[in-house]
């Protein structure tokens, strides 16, 4: 059986350059979060899911750990359309470890060898067609800590465009600089 780790792997893309650099050694700089981990050949950031393969940083692509679509009541900027559905999508990971989060399954399943959590292979097309199929106005990349999958946020929510469809990231912390303008 294949670990979460491998499975992983293979549902990845080039990181936008924007969001890191290339160092001495084969290492390279991820800027996608405040950690802003300088990560050696082979190894993951802080995060788990953003990693340096051959000098260039990958990124998570083509999976969600979940969807969900809830009142936009739920989520923290109710007030901009109350009554409205919001449809939430997440990935796995996450650079934060706070004890109390209700989605510790998912966002922490790369550190624990034995997680069950297993990627729902998907696209922005058919993530953006599930929304609107469930008749929701605002799609939200939440779940785990947005900013780390902010390339695959960036993909559905430039699908969403053209649909009169709001987008949103639910995010515990502020963006390094580099960050700003790429998630809005």
């Amino acid at each position: 059986m294949p670990t979460l780790r491998s499975l992983l792997d293979e549902r990845v893309q080039e990181a936008d350059p924007r969001l890191y650099e290339k160092l001495d050694n084969g290492r390279v700089r991820c800027f996608s979060c405040g950690h802003c981990c300088p990560i050696p050949e082979g190894q993951p950031g802080v995060c788990k899911v953003r990693y340096n393969r051959g000098g260039t940083l990958f990124v998570p692509w083509g999976y969600v750990a979940g969807t969900q679509c809830d009142p936009i009541e739920k989520k923290p900027f109710f007030h901009a359309y109350p009554g409205a559905l919001a449809y939430s999508f997440g990935m796995l990971g996450c650079d934060l470890h706070c004890a109390y989060c209700q989605n510790w399954v998912t966002s922490q399943a790369l550190r624990d060898p034995t997680a069950l959590s297993p990627p729902l292979e998907t696209s922005p097309e058919s993530l953006v067609r599930d929304a609107l199929d469930q008749g929701a106005k605002v799609l939200v990349s939440t779940y785990n800590e947005p900013l780390i999958t902010s390339e695959w946020a960036v993909a559905v929510f430039k699908e969403a465009r053209g649909t009169r469809r709001a987008h949103r990231t639910y995010s515990r912390q502020h963006p390094p600089h580099s960050q700003h303008g790429h998630v809005a």
